[in-house]
């Protein structure tokens, strides 16, 4: 009788999920104070992105074709015929077999999400890991995968969830740059590598 390879898989791919769930990080959350004010927009954002991070790992979860994979961020594709444009909450389509953008909005409405904002009235920015890619040129995802995204230096992200906050000197808004709602070096297109840091602060 003939060992049960899928097992194996099934399992390979529930430790990597539970990696995934582990490693899904929070960049430019606001700061702190003793202010109620403060604390109460605070923890409404932290509500917003923990409903976020559910949504993506359930998503992760419940793909059969794909299981572990996740969509595009929001931000590039504008197609009238298809009802898809940037900032609409839909996942970007491919340009091929990639995202056009790994760095945009999180795609709510794909995720059947209420619209996800920080407490300052903005959208979630979500950056992903290329090799989540919902799409069947990548490779199988288990707990070998490498996902191609580093938070503080650290690789094997899944995917980032950022709450942009107000603007800063210098940022225009509403955009598509990621100039416009992250700072520093969180702010440098496509790049795959990010440093956690509180609203407001130069992430350098």
């Amino acid at each position: 009788m003939k060992p049960r390879q899928p097992s194996k898989q099934q399992g390979q791919i529930l430790w990597w999920l539970l990696l995934f769930s582990a490693l899904l990080a929070a960049l430019s959350l606001p700061a702190l104070s003793n202010n109620s004010s403060s604390l109460q927009r605070a923890t409404q954002t932290q509500a917003t992105l923990a409903r976020a991070k559910e949504a993506l790992i359930a998503r992760a979860v419940a793909d059969d074709n794909r299981p572990g994979s996740l969509p595009c961020p929001d931000r590039m594709t504008d197609n009238p015929a298809l009802n898809n444009h940037p900032n609409d909450g839909r996942a970007d389509l491919f340009t091929l077999t990639q995202c056009p953008s790994y760095l945009g909005w999180l795609p709510w409405a794909t995720l059947d999400l209420p619209e996800p904002l920080d407490d300052s009235g903005n959208r979630l920015w979500y950056a992903l890991g290329p090799a989540l890619r919902d799409d069947d040129s990548a490779q199988p995802i288990n707990s070998e995968t490498a996902s191609g995204l580093w938070l503080d230096g650290n690789p094997g992200i899944a995917a980032l969830l950022i709450a942009p906050g107000a603007p800063l000197a210098g940022q225009t808004r509403p955009s598509t740059q990621p100039t416009d709602f992250l700072e520093g070096g969180n702010a440098q297109g496509d790049q795959r590598h990010y440093l956690s840091c509180p609203s407001g602060t130069d992430c350098t």
